[in-house]
């Protein structure tokens, strides 16, 4: 009995170090992402730290960084995928910060439990993008214009 015990154990504990390992290094993509657009934002957007990091897929794959600068405003840079589009940089005060838009959501749509609240861009629009589930579990997309906070489009039920 007590072979089996043990037997058992190991076993448990390898299939614990394969799914950590599996884990760590499917984030290692991630952070790599993160780090070369760190680096872009840095000559950018004059970025000298790194605050948030988002990784957005819409029509167009985005990078977003949230930064601030040597003399301390904080800026937001959106990075395409595709290096024949703009890289965007904007102040951090010119638009709705996560807070408000989470505020707009939970004011207007009552969600059972919000998933991810995460900056992106659609036809040269920055946006957010709030993923939730409904009363019914279901998962759905709204997005909102950075600048002004407004309603933009929606993707619900999915």
């Amino acid at each position: 009995m007590k072979k089996w015990l043990v037997i058992a154990s190991i076993l448990v504990l390898c299939f614990i170090g394969f799914v950590s390992g599996a884990y760590i290094k499917a984030l290692q993509h991630k952070k790599e992402a993160g780090n070369e657009a760190f680096e872009k934002a840095k000559k950018a957007g004059g970025i000298d730290t790194k605050d948030e990091f988002y990784l957005y897929n819409g029509q167009t794959s985005y990078s977003v960084i949230i930064g601030k600068t040597k003399n301390g405003s904080k800026k937001i840079v959106w990075i395409p995928e595709d290096e024949k589009k703009k890289i965007v940089v904007r102040n951090f005060k010119e638009g709705k910060t996560k807070k408000e838009i989470l505020n707009i959501v939970n004011d207007k749509l009552k969600p059972e439990e919000i998933i991810s609240v995460k900056l992106g861009m659609e036809k040269d629009v920055p946006l957010w993008e709030v993923t939730y589930l409904d009363d019914s579990e279901r998962y759905n997309y709204d997005y909102y214009d950075f600048k002004t906070g407004e309603w933009l489009k929606y993707y619900r039920s999915i």
